[in-house]
């Protein structure tokens, strides 16, 4: 089965990061990071890659950053 991607504006992102202690400069990092993509003419970040990077943080714990980190190899 084909999961769909879930895309958000600039302004939901912003505010998810911002709730999980993310300031300006590191939530300007995490959408550079994941860029945006045009979906019917609006620049738009997909949640699930915006997810992955912010669970990079080091002060996010695996529950705070909405998904679980990959056991390592």
């Amino acid at each position: 089965m084909t999961q769909l991607a879930r895309y958000i504006s600039r302004e939901t992102a912003t505010a998810i990061l911002a709730a999980r202690g993310f300031n300006h400069h590191d939530i300007e990092c995490v959408l550079d990071l994941a860029g945006p993509a045009v979906r019917n003419g609006a620049e738009l970040w997909s949640a699930s890659l915006v997810e992955r990077i912010a669970a990079r943080a080091w002060w996010l714990g695996e529950r705070e950053a909405g998904m679980t980190r990959p056991e390592a190899a």
